[in-house]
Protein backbone atom coordinates (compact mmCIF):
# COMPACT_ATOMS: atom_id res chain seq x y z
CA UNK A 1 0.00 0.00 0.00
CA UNK A 2 1.25 3.43 -0.99
CA UNK A 3 1.50 6.32 2.00
CA UNK A 4 0.27 9.57 0.61
CA UNK A 5 0.09 12.77 2.15
CA UNK A 6 -3.46 13.68 3.55
CA UNK A 7 -3.15 16.95 1.80
CA UNK A 8 -0.79 16.93 -1.42
CA UNK A 9 3.07 17.34 -0.88
CA UNK A 10 5.31 18.36 1.75
CA UNK A 11 7.92 21.31 0.57
CA UNK A 12 10.39 21.81 3.35
CA UNK A 13 12.72 24.65 2.92
CA UNK A 14 15.39 24.75 4.68
CA UNK A 15 16.56 28.74 6.08
CA UNK A 16 20.31 27.17 7.73
CA UNK A 17 21.04 29.60 10.83
CA UNK A 18 18.40 32.13 9.92
CA UNK A 19 17.86 33.82 13.18
CA UNK A 20 13.97 34.18 14.40
CA UNK A 21 14.34 37.24 16.79
CA UNK A 22 16.73 39.35 13.88
CA UNK A 23 13.62 37.91 10.70
CA UNK A 24 10.92 39.51 13.75
CA UNK A 25 12.90 42.96 13.72
CA UNK A 26 13.42 42.96 9.64
CA UNK A 27 9.49 41.70 9.33
CA UNK A 28 8.30 44.42 12.17
CA UNK A 29 10.00 47.10 9.65
CA UNK A 30 8.65 45.81 6.48
CA UNK A 31 11.95 44.86 5.26
CA UNK A 32 10.67 40.96 4.54
CA UNK A 33 7.31 41.03 3.44
CA UNK A 34 7.16 36.53 2.70
CA UNK A 35 8.31 35.86 6.28
CA UNK A 36 5.95 38.58 7.49
CA UNK A 37 3.14 36.68 5.80
CA UNK A 38 4.33 33.55 7.01
CA UNK A 39 4.11 34.66 10.78
CA UNK A 40 0.87 36.36 10.08
CA UNK A 41 -0.84 33.77 7.92
CA UNK A 42 1.05 30.89 8.92
CA UNK A 43 1.74 28.90 12.58
CA UNK A 44 4.94 28.88 14.18
CA UNK A 45 7.11 26.09 16.55
CA UNK A 46 9.66 27.70 18.28
CA UNK A 47 12.40 24.90 18.26
CA UNK A 48 14.99 23.94 21.13
CA UNK A 49 17.88 21.92 19.95
CA UNK A 50 20.57 19.62 21.15
CA UNK A 51 22.81 22.18 19.62
CA UNK A 52 22.30 23.68 22.97
CA UNK A 53 24.83 21.62 24.40
CA UNK A 54 26.77 20.06 21.05
CA UNK A 55 26.74 22.86 18.41
CA UNK A 56 27.58 20.07 15.51
CA UNK A 57 24.49 17.60 16.43
CA UNK A 58 21.74 18.99 15.38
CA UNK A 59 21.59 17.91 11.84
CA UNK A 60 22.63 14.39 12.58
CA UNK A 61 19.81 14.28 15.19
CA UNK A 62 17.38 15.57 13.09
CA UNK A 63 17.88 13.11 10.01
CA UNK A 64 18.08 9.94 11.98
CA UNK A 65 15.71 11.12 15.24
CA UNK A 66 17.92 10.12 17.31
CA UNK A 67 20.20 12.14 20.25
CA UNK A 68 23.78 12.45 19.97
CA UNK A 69 24.55 9.39 22.53
CA UNK A 70 22.86 7.40 19.52
CA UNK A 71 24.60 9.00 16.84
CA UNK A 72 28.11 10.14 18.45
CA UNK A 73 28.50 13.47 16.24
CA UNK A 74 29.10 16.81 17.84
CA UNK A 75 31.26 19.12 15.61
CA UNK A 76 33.42 18.90 12.52
CA UNK A 77 36.71 17.56 14.12
CA UNK A 78 36.86 15.23 16.80
CA UNK A 79 38.86 13.47 19.05
CA UNK A 80 38.80 9.90 17.57
CA UNK A 81 37.72 7.39 20.70
CA UNK A 82 40.37 5.55 22.41
CA UNK A 83 42.97 7.98 20.84
CA UNK A 84 44.24 11.94 21.21
CA UNK A 85 44.03 12.20 17.60
CA UNK A 86 41.88 14.96 15.91
CA UNK A 87 40.18 14.38 12.65
CA UNK A 88 37.87 15.35 10.51
CA UNK A 89 33.91 13.74 11.23
CA UNK A 90 32.00 12.61 7.76
CA UNK A 91 28.43 11.72 7.37
CA UNK A 92 28.75 8.10 8.17
CA UNK A 93 30.03 8.17 11.51
CA UNK A 94 26.87 7.66 12.96
CA UNK A 95 26.09 4.80 10.60
CA UNK A 96 21.95 5.71 11.42
CA UNK A 97 19.32 5.48 8.81
CA UNK A 98 17.60 8.99 7.95
CA UNK A 99 13.89 9.48 8.36
CA UNK A 100 13.65 9.73 4.56
CA UNK A 101 14.51 5.78 3.64
CA UNK A 102 11.24 5.55 6.42
CA UNK A 103 9.54 7.63 3.97
CA UNK A 104 10.90 6.35 0.79
CA UNK A 105 10.52 2.45 1.90
CA UNK A 106 6.44 3.05 2.24
CA UNK A 107 6.26 4.47 -1.05
CA UNK A 108 6.70 8.37 -0.46
CA UNK A 109 8.62 9.62 -3.32
CA UNK A 110 11.14 12.08 -2.20
CA UNK A 111 13.74 14.99 -3.28
CA UNK A 112 16.62 15.81 -0.51
CA UNK A 113 19.29 18.40 -1.76
CA UNK A 114 21.72 19.74 0.25
CA UNK A 115 20.92 18.53 3.89
CA UNK A 116 23.93 19.03 5.92
CA UNK A 117 25.32 15.73 7.05
CA UNK A 118 23.94 13.87 4.93
CA UNK A 119 25.36 11.12 2.45
CA UNK A 120 24.01 9.19 -0.44
CA UNK A 121 22.22 6.09 0.37
CA UNK A 122 22.12 3.16 -1.95
CA UNK A 123 18.42 1.94 -0.77
CA UNK A 124 17.26 5.40 -1.56
CA UNK A 125 14.60 5.49 -4.49
CA UNK A 126 14.42 8.94 -4.86
CA UNK A 127 16.16 12.17 -6.31
CA UNK A 128 18.98 13.27 -3.98
CA UNK A 129 22.07 16.19 -4.20
CA UNK A 130 24.69 16.05 -0.86
CA UNK A 131 26.99 19.42 -0.10
CA UNK A 132 26.76 20.90 -3.16
CA UNK A 133 25.91 24.64 -1.91
CA UNK A 134 26.55 23.46 1.74
CA UNK A 135 28.42 25.43 4.49
CA UNK A 136 30.52 22.49 5.56
CA UNK A 137 31.70 19.69 3.93
CA UNK A 138 30.65 15.94 5.70
CA UNK A 139 30.48 14.12 2.44
CA UNK A 140 31.49 15.24 -0.94
CA UNK A 141 29.11 16.43 -4.13
CA UNK A 142 27.49 13.89 -4.82
CA UNK A 143 23.49 13.40 -7.05
CA UNK A 144 21.45 10.82 -8.05
CA UNK A 145 18.32 11.27 -9.80
CA UNK A 146 16.10 8.51 -8.55
CA UNK A 147 13.28 7.60 -11.45
CA UNK A 148 13.29 11.42 -12.86
CA UNK A 149 14.43 11.92 -16.08
CA UNK A 150 16.07 15.07 -16.15
CA UNK A 151 19.44 13.43 -13.95
CA UNK A 152 22.13 14.78 -16.88
CA UNK A 153 20.78 18.12 -17.61
CA UNK A 154 20.44 18.78 -13.42
CA UNK A 155 24.03 17.35 -12.82
CA UNK A 156 25.36 19.53 -15.02
CA UNK A 157 23.21 22.44 -13.55
CA UNK A 158 24.54 21.45 -10.23
CA UNK A 159 27.82 21.51 -10.90
CA UNK A 160 28.01 25.16 -11.46
CA UNK A 161 27.37 25.86 -7.52
CA UNK A 162 29.49 26.59 -4.72
CA UNK A 163 30.77 29.97 -3.15
CA UNK A 164 34.05 28.77 -2.13
CA UNK A 165 36.29 29.67 0.93
CA UNK A 166 36.17 33.51 2.14
CA UNK A 167 39.18 35.60 2.27
CA UNK A 168 38.54 37.43 5.49
CA UNK A 169 38.73 41.44 4.16
CA UNK A 170 36.18 44.13 2.86
CA UNK A 171 36.65 42.85 -0.67
CA UNK A 172 36.37 39.08 0.49
CA UNK A 173 33.60 39.90 2.41
CA UNK A 174 31.68 41.81 -1.03
CA UNK A 175 32.51 39.31 -2.64
CA UNK A 176 31.20 36.81 -0.51
CA UNK A 177 27.83 38.62 -0.54
CA UNK A 178 27.54 38.08 -4.53
CA UNK A 179 28.24 34.67 -4.55
CA UNK A 180 25.94 33.33 -1.34
CA UNK A 181 23.18 35.71 -3.21
CA UNK A 182 24.27 33.58 -6.33
CA UNK A 183 24.01 30.25 -4.45
CA UNK A 184 20.34 31.39 -3.31
CA UNK A 185 19.67 31.82 -6.76
CA UNK A 186 20.43 28.82 -8.23
CA UNK A 187 19.34 26.57 -5.31
CA UNK A 188 15.99 28.43 -6.15
CA UNK A 189 16.15 27.72 -9.69
CA UNK A 190 16.68 24.07 -9.03
CA UNK A 191 13.75 24.21 -6.26
CA UNK A 192 11.39 25.07 -8.90
CA UNK A 193 12.82 22.31 -11.00
CA UNK A 194 11.24 20.03 -8.81
CA UNK A 195 8.60 21.86 -7.58
CA UNK A 196 7.22 21.73 -11.21
CA UNK A 197 7.66 17.35 -11.12
CA UNK A 198 4.98 15.22 -10.62
CA UNK A 199 6.36 12.34 -9.25
CA UNK A 200 7.79 13.58 -5.46
CA UNK A 201 5.79 13.37 -2.31
CA UNK A 202 7.79 15.19 0.09
CA UNK A 203 10.80 17.60 -0.70
CA UNK A 204 13.61 18.74 1.25
CA UNK A 205 15.79 21.19 0.60
CA UNK A 206 18.27 23.35 2.36
CA UNK A 207 19.68 27.48 1.60
CA UNK A 208 22.84 27.63 3.36
CA UNK A 209 23.89 31.13 2.63
CA UNK A 210 22.35 32.53 6.01
CA UNK A 211 24.77 30.39 7.60
CA UNK A 212 27.72 31.64 6.50
CA UNK A 213 26.38 35.20 6.11
CA UNK A 214 25.91 34.90 9.75
CA UNK A 215 29.09 33.77 11.06
CA UNK A 216 30.99 36.37 8.81
CA UNK A 217 29.03 39.85 7.82
CA UNK A 218 27.67 40.24 11.41
CA UNK A 219 30.25 43.12 12.50
CA UNK A 220 29.02 45.77 9.90
CA UNK A 221 25.53 45.52 11.01
CA UNK A 222 26.16 45.48 14.69
CA UNK A 223 27.63 48.71 15.87
CA UNK A 224 27.94 47.39 19.88
CA UNK A 225 29.95 44.96 18.22
CA UNK A 226 34.12 45.04 18.89
CA UNK A 227 34.91 44.21 15.46
CA UNK A 228 32.63 46.81 14.05
CA UNK A 229 33.41 48.44 10.73
CA UNK A 230 31.81 51.10 9.12
CA UNK A 231 31.19 50.60 5.52
CA UNK A 232 29.21 51.51 2.61
CA UNK A 233 25.69 50.24 2.67
CA UNK A 234 26.64 46.71 0.46
CA UNK A 235 28.68 45.53 3.52
CA UNK A 236 26.46 47.41 6.17
CA UNK A 237 23.28 46.15 4.81
CA UNK A 238 25.03 42.38 3.75
CA UNK A 239 23.60 40.31 6.15
CA UNK A 240 20.02 41.81 5.94
CA UNK A 241 20.49 41.83 1.63
CA UNK A 242 21.01 37.77 2.22
CA UNK A 243 18.29 37.69 4.54
CA UNK A 244 15.87 39.63 1.77
CA UNK A 245 17.16 37.33 -1.15
CA UNK A 246 15.86 34.08 0.63
CA UNK A 247 12.88 35.83 1.37
CA UNK A 248 12.02 36.72 -2.44
CA UNK A 249 13.11 33.17 -3.59
CA UNK A 250 10.65 31.93 -0.56
CA UNK A 251 8.13 34.14 -1.97
CA UNK A 252 8.83 32.71 -5.69
CA UNK A 253 8.80 29.07 -4.56
CA UNK A 254 5.57 29.70 -2.41
CA UNK A 255 3.81 30.92 -5.29
CA UNK A 256 4.54 27.61 -7.39
CA UNK A 257 2.86 25.66 -5.00
CA UNK A 258 -0.58 23.66 -5.15
CA UNK A 259 -3.46 24.20 -3.51
CA UNK A 260 -3.23 21.35 -1.13
CA UNK A 261 0.69 21.10 -0.50
CA UNK A 262 2.14 22.11 2.99
CA UNK A 263 5.04 24.35 3.42
CA UNK A 264 7.19 24.30 6.25
CA UNK A 265 10.13 27.01 6.43
CA UNK A 266 12.65 25.34 8.86
CA UNK A 267 15.85 26.78 10.88
CA UNK A 268 17.60 24.34 12.75
CA UNK A 269 19.27 27.11 15.09
CA UNK A 270 19.86 30.92 14.92
CA UNK A 271 22.35 33.73 15.45
CA UNK A 272 24.07 36.18 17.54
CA UNK A 273 27.15 37.71 18.69
CA UNK A 274 30.33 35.65 19.03
CA UNK A 275 30.90 36.48 22.51
CA UNK A 276 31.84 33.42 24.35
CA UNK A 277 35.05 32.68 26.56
CA UNK A 278 36.53 29.59 25.04
CA UNK A 279 39.85 31.07 25.66
CA UNK A 280 39.73 31.04 29.64
CA UNK A 281 39.54 27.27 29.41
CA UNK A 282 43.25 26.08 29.61
CA UNK A 283 44.04 28.84 31.53
CA UNK A 284 41.58 27.99 34.10
CA UNK A 285 42.57 24.13 34.13
CA UNK A 286 46.50 25.00 34.53
CA UNK A 287 45.34 26.98 37.74
CA UNK A 288 42.74 23.83 39.26
CA UNK A 289 45.86 21.46 38.65
CA UNK A 290 44.20 19.87 35.93
CA UNK A 291 46.43 19.41 33.02
CA UNK A 292 49.79 19.78 33.25
CA UNK A 293 51.17 22.97 33.81
CA UNK A 294 53.67 24.14 30.71
CA UNK A 295 51.30 22.81 28.01
CA UNK A 296 51.08 25.15 25.22
CA UNK A 297 48.12 25.70 22.07
CA UNK A 298 50.07 24.70 18.57
CA UNK A 299 49.74 28.25 17.34
CA UNK A 300 51.59 29.65 19.93
CA UNK A 301 54.01 27.30 20.25
CA UNK A 302 54.92 27.87 16.46
CA UNK A 303 55.30 31.67 17.18
CA UNK A 304 58.31 30.58 19.72
CA UNK A 305 60.64 30.08 16.51
CA UNK A 306 62.19 33.50 14.99
CA UNK A 307 63.79 33.06 11.69
CA UNK A 308 67.71 33.29 11.94
CA UNK A 309 69.89 35.21 9.37
CA UNK A 310 70.80 32.25 7.76
CA UNK A 311 67.27 30.50 7.52
CA UNK A 312 66.72 28.12 10.25
CA UNK A 313 64.66 28.54 12.90
CA UNK A 314 65.21 29.05 16.74
CA UNK A 315 63.98 29.64 19.85
CA UNK A 316 62.10 33.17 20.41
CA UNK A 317 62.43 34.97 23.49
CA UNK A 318 59.79 35.10 25.76
CA UNK A 319 59.42 38.54 25.81
CA UNK A 320 58.54 38.45 22.15
CA UNK A 321 56.49 35.37 21.91
CA UNK A 322 53.18 36.88 23.26
CA UNK A 323 53.52 39.74 21.10
CA UNK A 324 54.34 37.02 17.76
CA UNK A 325 51.16 35.13 18.57
CA UNK A 326 48.74 37.76 18.39
CA UNK A 327 50.52 38.92 15.37
CA UNK A 328 50.47 35.70 13.88
CA UNK A 329 46.63 35.24 14.52
CA UNK A 330 45.67 38.80 13.32
CA UNK A 331 47.64 38.48 10.31
CA UNK A 332 45.76 34.76 9.87
CA UNK A 333 41.93 36.56 10.60
CA UNK A 334 42.50 39.47 8.18
CA UNK A 335 43.85 37.46 5.31
CA UNK A 336 43.59 33.40 5.20
CA UNK A 337 40.98 32.55 3.52
CA UNK A 338 37.95 31.07 5.77
CA UNK A 339 39.10 27.36 5.42
CA UNK A 340 42.86 27.89 6.28
CA UNK A 341 41.34 29.51 9.87
CA UNK A 342 38.70 27.06 10.44
CA UNK A 343 41.32 24.30 10.11
CA UNK A 344 43.84 25.86 12.35
CA UNK A 345 40.98 26.19 14.85
CA UNK A 346 39.75 22.79 14.12
CA UNK A 347 42.99 21.34 13.94
CA UNK A 348 44.68 22.70 16.96
CA UNK A 349 41.81 23.04 19.21
CA UNK A 350 43.50 20.71 21.57
CA UNK A 351 46.57 21.99 23.17
CA UNK A 352 50.09 20.02 22.60
CA UNK A 353 52.65 19.11 24.90
CA UNK A 354 50.35 17.64 27.07
CA UNK A 355 51.96 15.36 29.73
CA UNK A 356 49.30 12.92 29.45
CA UNK A 357 50.87 11.07 32.61
CA UNK A 358 49.77 14.22 34.89
CA UNK A 359 46.90 15.55 32.91
CA UNK A 360 43.25 14.77 34.06
CA UNK A 361 41.52 17.09 31.88
CA UNK A 362 41.85 18.32 28.56
CA UNK A 363 40.20 20.61 26.03
CA UNK A 364 38.54 19.51 22.62
CA UNK A 365 38.27 21.82 19.60
CA UNK A 366 35.08 23.87 19.50
CA UNK A 367 33.57 27.00 17.55
CA UNK A 368 31.41 28.28 19.80
CA UNK A 369 30.20 26.12 22.81
CA UNK A 370 33.44 25.12 25.16
CA UNK A 371 34.38 21.13 25.59
CA UNK A 372 35.79 19.29 27.96
CA UNK A 373 37.05 15.94 28.17
CA UNK A 374 38.41 13.90 30.81
CA UNK A 375 41.42 11.66 30.99
CA UNK A 376 39.60 8.53 31.73
CA UNK A 377 41.73 5.27 32.52
CA UNK A 378 40.77 2.61 30.19
CA UNK A 379 39.54 5.24 27.34
CA UNK A 380 41.77 7.40 26.66
CA UNK A 381 45.25 5.90 26.10
CA UNK A 382 46.76 7.24 29.05
CA UNK A 383 43.72 7.92 31.07
CA UNK A 384 44.73 8.32 34.49
CA UNK A 385 41.06 8.96 35.96
CA UNK A 386 39.12 6.18 37.24
CA UNK A 387 35.44 6.31 36.35
CA UNK A 388 33.42 6.55 39.06
CA UNK A 389 33.96 8.68 42.35
CA UNK A 390 37.10 10.07 40.79
CA UNK A 391 35.09 11.13 37.18
CA UNK A 392 32.55 12.41 39.00
CA UNK A 393 34.77 14.16 41.61
CA UNK A 394 36.47 15.89 38.43
CA UNK A 395 32.98 16.71 36.72
CA UNK A 396 31.58 18.65 40.07
CA UNK A 397 34.66 20.54 40.49
CA UNK A 398 35.06 21.55 36.91
CA UNK A 399 31.04 22.41 37.13
CA UNK A 400 31.26 24.15 40.55
CA UNK A 401 34.65 26.63 39.06
CA UNK A 402 32.46 27.35 35.53
CA UNK A 403 29.78 28.83 37.11
CA UNK A 404 31.96 30.75 39.74
CA UNK A 405 33.13 32.63 37.12
CA UNK A 406 32.55 36.34 36.30
CA UNK A 407 32.71 38.47 33.62
CA UNK A 408 34.58 41.27 35.33
CA UNK A 409 33.34 43.88 32.80
CA UNK A 410 29.33 43.62 33.00
CA UNK A 411 29.43 41.98 36.69
CA UNK A 412 27.22 39.20 35.38
CA UNK A 413 27.96 35.28 35.03
CA UNK A 414 30.21 34.52 32.24
CA UNK A 415 28.54 31.10 31.76
CA UNK A 416 25.08 30.54 31.34
CA UNK A 417 25.32 26.86 31.94
CA UNK A 418 27.36 23.38 32.47
CA UNK A 419 26.24 20.24 30.79
CA UNK A 420 27.44 16.77 31.89
CA UNK A 421 27.05 15.20 28.76
CA UNK A 422 27.22 11.82 29.20
CA UNK A 423 24.24 12.45 31.55
CA UNK A 424 22.06 14.17 28.99
CA UNK A 425 22.99 11.96 26.27
CA UNK A 426 23.53 8.11 27.52
CA UNK A 427 23.24 5.79 24.44
CA UNK A 428 26.49 3.29 22.88
CA UNK A 429 28.31 6.23 21.18
CA UNK A 430 28.20 8.47 24.18
CA UNK A 431 31.97 7.78 24.28
CA UNK A 432 32.77 9.86 21.28
CA UNK A 433 31.10 12.94 23.02
CA UNK A 434 33.00 15.16 24.99
CA UNK A 435 32.23 14.94 29.19
CA UNK A 436 31.95 18.77 29.77
CA UNK A 437 29.66 21.37 27.27
CA UNK A 438 30.12 25.12 28.76
CA UNK A 439 27.73 27.59 27.25
CA UNK A 440 28.93 30.99 27.80
CA UNK A 441 26.85 34.06 28.38
CA UNK A 442 26.69 35.73 25.11
CA UNK A 443 25.30 38.86 25.86
CA UNK A 444 28.88 40.55 26.07
CA UNK A 445 32.63 40.19 25.19
CA UNK A 446 34.03 37.89 27.50
CA UNK A 447 37.76 39.41 28.41
CA UNK A 448 38.27 39.12 31.93
CA UNK A 449 37.07 36.91 34.27
CA UNK A 450 37.20 36.10 38.28
CA UNK A 451 36.10 34.13 41.31
CA UNK A 452 36.69 33.25 44.21
CA UNK A 453 39.32 30.42 44.40
CA UNK A 454 40.83 30.96 40.71
CA UNK A 455 41.41 35.28 41.40
CA UNK A 456 41.18 37.26 38.20
CA UNK A 457 42.13 36.07 34.30
CA UNK A 458 42.62 39.14 31.81
CA UNK A 459 42.34 37.21 28.28
CA UNK A 460 41.44 39.30 25.41
CA UNK A 461 38.86 37.61 23.19
CA UNK A 462 40.67 37.42 19.31
CA UNK A 463 37.42 35.20 17.60
CA UNK A 464 37.79 35.03 13.85
CA UNK A 465 33.99 35.03 13.44
CA UNK A 466 31.71 37.88 14.43
CA UNK A 467 29.05 35.46 14.60
CA UNK A 468 28.42 32.52 15.94
CA UNK A 469 25.37 30.59 17.21
CA UNK A 470 21.56 30.96 19.19
CA UNK A 471 20.34 27.85 19.90
CA UNK A 472 17.00 28.30 19.33
CA UNK A 473 15.16 26.97 15.63
CA UNK A 474 11.99 27.48 14.22
CA UNK A 475 9.18 26.21 12.11
CA UNK A 476 6.86 28.30 10.40
CA UNK A 477 3.79 26.12 8.44
CA UNK A 478 0.71 26.66 6.35
CA UNK A 479 -1.03 24.24 4.54
CA UNK A 480 -4.00 22.00 5.05
CA UNK A 481 -2.87 19.65 7.30
CA UNK A 482 -1.31 22.84 9.54
CA UNK A 483 -4.00 23.73 12.09
CA UNK A 484 -3.93 27.63 11.31
CA UNK A 485 -2.64 30.23 13.99
CA UNK A 486 -0.53 28.31 16.02
CA UNK A 487 1.90 30.76 18.10
CA UNK A 488 2.96 29.22 21.28
CA UNK A 489 4.38 26.57 20.53
CA UNK A 490 7.46 25.07 22.07
CA UNK A 491 9.10 22.25 20.25
CA UNK A 492 12.22 20.00 20.04
CA UNK A 493 14.21 19.43 16.88
CA UNK A 494 13.63 15.91 17.20
CA UNK A 495 10.10 16.11 16.56
CA UNK A 496 10.37 17.23 13.54
CA UNK A 497 11.57 14.02 11.55
CA UNK A 498 8.57 12.84 13.10
CA UNK A 499 6.68 15.67 12.28
CA UNK A 500 7.44 14.79 8.06
CA UNK A 501 6.53 11.17 8.82
CA UNK A 502 3.31 11.71 10.40
CA UNK A 503 2.52 13.99 7.28
CA UNK A 504 2.45 11.14 5.55
CA UNK A 505 0.66 8.47 7.33
CA UNK A 506 3.93 6.47 8.08
CA UNK A 507 4.47 4.91 10.99
CA UNK A 508 7.05 6.23 13.59
CA UNK A 509 9.92 3.76 14.33
CA UNK A 510 10.52 2.60 17.59
CA UNK A 511 13.91 4.02 17.71
CA UNK A 512 12.89 7.90 17.18
CA UNK A 513 13.33 9.87 20.28
CA UNK A 514 10.44 11.94 19.93
CA UNK A 515 6.68 11.78 18.51
CA UNK A 516 5.46 14.69 16.25
CA UNK A 517 4.09 18.19 16.72
CA UNK A 518 0.76 17.36 17.04
CA UNK A 519 -0.11 20.82 18.26
CA UNK A 520 0.85 21.75 14.72
CA UNK A 521 -1.20 19.25 12.98
CA UNK A 522 -4.86 20.41 11.91
CA UNK A 523 -7.67 18.10 14.07
CA UNK A 524 -8.88 16.33 10.95
CA UNK A 525 -5.37 14.83 9.87
CA UNK A 526 -4.61 14.10 13.57
CA UNK A 527 -7.55 11.31 13.75
CA UNK A 528 -6.22 9.42 10.45
CA UNK A 529 -2.47 10.04 11.34
CA UNK A 530 -2.18 6.82 13.38
CA UNK A 531 -3.61 4.35 10.43
CA UNK A 532 0.19 4.12 8.95
CA UNK A 533 0.57 1.66 5.89
CA UNK A 534 1.49 -1.34 5.08
CA UNK A 535 5.60 -1.23 4.38
CA UNK A 536 9.15 -1.74 5.68
CA UNK A 537 8.76 0.64 8.91
CA UNK A 538 7.64 -1.00 12.12
CA UNK A 539 3.98 0.22 13.14
CA UNK A 540 5.04 -0.43 16.83
CA UNK A 541 5.17 2.77 18.04
CA UNK A 542 3.15 4.76 15.56
CA UNK A 543 1.46 6.71 18.29
CA UNK A 544 4.89 7.95 19.72
CA UNK A 545 3.59 10.57 22.05
CA UNK A 546 5.61 14.39 21.99
CA UNK A 547 7.48 14.48 25.14
CA UNK A 548 7.90 18.20 27.22
CA UNK A 549 10.83 19.82 26.04
CA UNK A 550 14.37 18.79 28.08
CA UNK A 551 14.91 22.20 30.19
CA UNK A 552 18.62 21.42 28.95
CA UNK A 553 18.09 21.88 25.39
CA UNK A 554 15.03 24.90 26.28
CA UNK A 555 15.23 27.96 25.28
CA UNK A 556 13.79 31.52 27.30
CA UNK A 557 11.34 32.85 25.32
CA UNK A 558 12.18 36.82 24.43
CA UNK A 559 8.89 37.50 24.40
CA UNK A 560 7.79 36.17 27.84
Amino acid sequence: MMATAASGRSVVLGVDSVDLLLMQRWCAQGLLPFFDSMLESGSLARLSTVSRVLQGAVWPSLLSGRSPGQHGIYFLTQLTNRTYNLDPVQADHSNLDPYYLHLDANGVRCAIVDVPDDMPRKRFKGFQIVDWLTEFKYWRFAMQAGAGKRGARLEMFCKTGGYGPTTQTLDGHRVLRHRLERGIALKGALTQELLARTDLDHLFVVFGESHKAGHLLWQYMDPAHPDHVVAEPYLRDALLGIYQALDRQLAELAASLRPDDNLLIFSDHGMQPNYRGDHFIVPMLQRLGLCEPEQVPVLESLSRTTARPNGAAGPATSSTAAGRLGRAKSLIKRLAPEFATTFLRHRFGVPSRIDWNRTRVFQLPTDRNSYLRVNVRGREPNGIVARGKEYDDVLRLLEAELRALVNVETGLPAVEEVFKVHELFPGPRVDDLPDLAVLWNAGAPINSVQSPSLGRMDVRANEDRPGNHRAEGFVLARGPAIRPNVAKLHADVLQVPATFLALHGVAIPSHFEMGPMYELLADEFKQSEGRAPAGSTPPDQAHLPARPVPAHQATPDPSA
